[in-house]
């Protein structure tokens, strides 16, 4: 036995060695691309992440056939190596795909392509042609085994291993460097290496004073060279200022879903709604604050969150505000800094106010005022935003707020479960709703005192939704799933001159189009800055919607989430019903994925 044991144990190695080498170069392929520079530290990482992906493969290929150590010799070879062979292959079918249509293979390609195989446009030529590939490739990993077998010694066998080992460490510890200061000829290439997951170590980093701020200032020069493939927008942006410019003011509600939004629990937003603009099937794009907002002020998805911030890019909506001369009145009670919203959503703009040191419902109120101090020390139109934060976890009023909905109670994640009654908590999170409601009123009346209410688009809306626990299955808060309580969101607009109830489902990828075009002069098709329609356009809309840790595509009821490890797809209204996936869905996805993303070759 222990002889079947070593003898398994240096295939192993020894065939891992080699199918490390094969990935590595296989990775390459996606960084030709494109036409990238960057400076030294970047031509250093390039090999070092790609090299560290092809160890961190193997690495748990590895940790799996360890455990197939005791099988006989010719039943562990013709087990390994086969497997070994199929990663190769897939990693070459990858860099086909990603060199074609710039995103990588994941498991609703390879779902689709046994459940639609006609919606991916292969043709069985190509199928062929690809098991034949596997066939030869496989048969590739026998012969060169069998030649190394004996050219390769334990010991040279295990410090390769370790070299390999050094260049992941080598280049993650360049990747959280590069990323704590923006550097775009680091951060822009890990989109084309297949299923990458570099470390960031922001908050480390700084406080153990490893962060050059004029570094980090440096970086978002536009003029740097990077690899990335994100073209935002498509062509350059015409637009013609309007004779009378209107201002523009988004107030975003932490948390805010869809069924809270009506006569007792937002009665000052349920009102401007009823004499303007409410849509009532509205979706954030995502359900966490990051990917929301960002599909809020990019209008578009948030598939492409690194893309844009790997390349220092600014929404197409904020760089036609300054171009218009705007005056920015950004307010946010939370700090949209750490998160990188600062950076990515409003580049070289000052926040007026980035999280106060005050209690979150303090907070709140000190940028409602803060808002029209700065407003009257200054003149001209104004683009403002608003994040409020009190309907955030753990929902918060001012103490002795009267609290219209009773019995509330705070939340505590680790005393409720799938048999806790939601209602206490369901109303406290309806009271914080509320206050910030009282906040929108003393909006309104401010605007209305200074004469601005008419000549001024309110856009109110959610970053996203929350979850208590609706299907009795024990889902609380936010980022956990994407049906409508954590995606579905309210919207009302206060658009002088427009009166309406828009029942077709619309997105936050909708919203600085429709700005753009109808308020801003902008003449430039949609498509040219963003993956949403017009909101007064009924076309079906397909989104691409994310967390932190999964991607999800919404058409219809159906709701696809793709992890890093699964799949599974159930019901837009019930996450514990399983829906099929409806045929078709990939030409969408292909369309959304690769909207922005063209080869520079």
């Amino acid at each position: 036995m222990n002889t079947v044991l070593k003898t398994n144990a240096g295939l192993l190695f020894r065939a891992g060695l080699f199918s490390m080498v094969v990935l590595t170069v296989l990775i390459f392929r996606n960084i030709w691309a494109y036409e990238w520079a960057g400076d030294l530290l970047s031509f250093v990482y390039v090999p070092l992440a790609i090299s560290g992906q092809s160890y961190l493969i193997h690495f748990v290929l590895t940790i799996i056939f360890i455990t197939l150590l005791w099988f006989p010799v010719n039943l562990f070879r013709w087990t390994l190596l086969p497997t070994l062979g199929l990663f190769q292959f897939v990693i070459m079918l990858d860099g086909y795909i990603f060199n074609l249509y710039r995103f990588h293979i994941d498991l609703f390609f390879i779902k689709m392509f046994f459940v639609d195989f006609s919606g991916l446009g292969i043709g069985w030529s190509y199928v062929v042609m690809g098991v034949l590939a596997l066939v030869l490739i496989i048969g590739i990993n026998f012969i060169v085994h069998d030649k190394i077998k004996n050219k390769l010694g334990r010991r040279k066998v295990s410090l390769l291993w370790l070299l390999f080992f050094l260049t992941t460490f080598s280049g993650q510890a360049i990747h959280a460097y590069g990323n704590a200061h923006n550097l775009k000829p680091i951060i822009s290439l890990t989109h084309v290496i297949p299923w990458y997951t570099p470390v960031t170590a922001d908050k480390n980093l700084r406080r153990w004073g490893l962060v050059d701020e004029n570094l980090k200032k440096d970086s978002f020069n536009p003029s740097v060279n990077v690899a990335g493939s994100f073209e935002y927008p498509l062509k350059p942006l015409n637009c013609v200022v309007p004779e009378k410019r209107k201002n523009i003011l988004f107030v975003v509600l932490e948390s805010w879903r869809f069924d809270r939004m009506n006569k007792d629990i937002s009665p000052h937003a349920w009102k401007i709604g009823n004499e303007s603009l409410r849509f009532s099937e509205h979706l954030s794009g995502g359900n966490v604050t990051t990917q929301g907002l960002f599909s809020l002020m990019y209008g578009t998805s948030p598939v492409y969150w690194q893309d844009a911030l790997s390349s220092g890019s600014e929404p197409a909506l904020i760089s036609v505000l300054k171009q218009q001369g705007y005056q920015f009145h950004i307010l946010a009670n939370q700090d949209i800094e750490v998160s990188k919203l600062q950076d990515l959503l409003f580049k070289g703009i000052a926040p007026v106010h980035n999280r106060g040191d005050s209690d979150t419902p303090r907070g709140d109120i000190e940028i409602t005022n803060k808002l029209f101090s700065t407003m009257d020390e200054n003149e001209g139109p104004f683009f403002g935003f608003m994040f409020y934060g009190s309907s955030h976890f753990t929902y918060s009023t001012p103490d002795g707020y009267d609290k219209p909905f009773l019995p509330a109670k705070n939340l505590n994640l680790a005393t409720v479960d799938a048999d806790t009654d939601n209602k206490p908590y369901l109303n406290q999170y309806s009271n914080a709703v509320h206050f910030e409601d009282t906040l929108i009123g003393v909006i309104k009346e401010g605007l209305v005192r200074r004469k601005l209410w008419d000549n001024t688009i309110v856009v109110i809306t959610g970053d996203h939704g929350e979850s208590l626990n609706d299907f009795g299955r024990n889902y609380w808060g936010h980022g956990s799933n994407f049906t409508k309580y954590q995606l579905q969101v309210p919207l009302v607009i206060h658009w002088p001159g427009k009166k309406s109830l828009i029942s077709h489902r619309t997105t936050h990828e909708d919203i600085a189009p429709t700005i753009m075009t109808e308020v801003l002069g902008c003449v430039n098709n949609n498509e040219d800055h963003s993956t949403g329609y017009s909101l007064f356009s009924n076309e079906t809309r397909t989104v691409m919607s994310k967390s932190y840790v999964s991607t999800a595509i919404i058409q219809g009821e159906s709701v696809n989430e793709l992890f890093p490890g699964f799949m599974r797809s159930y019901r837009f209204d019930d996450v514990g019903q399983d829906l099929d996936t409806p045929p078709g869905l990939f030409a969408h996805i292909q369309r959304i994925k690769s909207h922005f993303k063209v080869s520079s070759k």
